[in-house]
């Protein structure tokens, strides 16, 4: 005979929690980065963040989260360094003992036209969004093994999905952190390193500014597009971040998870 299984599921109660978590997250001050840091260190956990170039709204992100009691590092490193990435995991463990988590958000999203590339537009991009994160996750992945395990989460998008038309290049980088997470999954997980990405697609932010903010008729056209009736906000993108750093999702590994508002539908 089958067992008798319960009529409802246990409710869980537990709030999803990072206490004691050390992460650190690349591309931080601003947009997606900004919205993950401040999530992140709500739920308990200690955030070090890089940025390239904008002082003033790093050390106010991390000067307010200090002033809420939080334990956070703003860290002025470029991601297409392989010394700065060496930096900052030396700095976290210094910081906190060690490294449990990493978010590999930094990026670049510029135009590369298929028959005349602008090559310095062409190398940012690769160098930033492709190139960057194996230097980084070189120097990220001895760390989360010297801690026991650890979970890291790359940003993807849905331009790597489906492409995208004049973005090329960002299209191809993007489709490789999908690549590069599913071949990370199962060499890392020995290591009880998890390695997932999310896939945005459109996000109101400083990067997407100049189409969803210069022209009302060109953001009206683009909210028509998603089934929800509005374009995702970074706040909607840290939420899944910090779901794929927690133990809640301790057996999910190898997984894209999209948060597109249902623009792109795929498995």
């Amino acid at each position: 005979m089958s067992p008798t299984l319960p009529s409802t599921l246990p409710e869980i109660t537990n709030p999803l929690s990072l206490n004691g978590k050390r992460i650190l997250i690349t591309g931080g001050s601003r947009g997606i980065g900004a919205a993950a840091v401040t999530l992140l260190a709500s739920l308990g956990a200690s955030v070090a963040f890089t940025y390239r170039e904008q002082d003033e709204t790093a050390d106010s992100l991390a000067q307010s989260l200090r002033d809420e009691g939080r334990e956070v590092l703003a860290l002025r490193l470029d991601q297409r360094l392989s010394e700065d990435a060496k930096t900052a995991v030396r700095d976290v463990e210094e910081a906190w003992g060690g490294l449990d988590a990493f978010v590999g958000n930094a990026g670049v999203w510029l135009p590369t036209a298929a028959e005349a590339p602008d090559l310095q537009l062409l190398d940012e991009v690769l160098e930033t969004n492709l190139r960057g994160v194996f230097l980084w996750n070189a120097a990220v992945i001895p760390a989360l093994k010297r801690s026991g395990g650890g979970s890291i989460v790359l940003i993807s998008s849905t331009a790597g999905q489906r492409g995208e038309s004049g973005y090329g290049a960002y299209a191809a980088t993007k489709g490789a952190i999908i690549s590069l997470v599913k071949s990370l999954a199962p060499e890392l997980g020995r290591d009880r390193i998890r390695v997932n990405a999310v896939a945005p697609g459109w996000v109101d932010t400083d990067l997407s500014a100049p189409a969803l903010r210069g022209d009302p008729a060109a953001r009206k056209r683009i909210e028509g597009i998603f089934p929800l009736g509005r374009i995702p906000e970074a706040q909607d993108i840290a939420g899944p971040i910090a779901f794929l750093l927690s133990d809640w999702s301790g057996s999910v590994n190898g997984e894209v998870l999209n948060v597109n508002g249902g623009t792109v539908l795929c498995g």
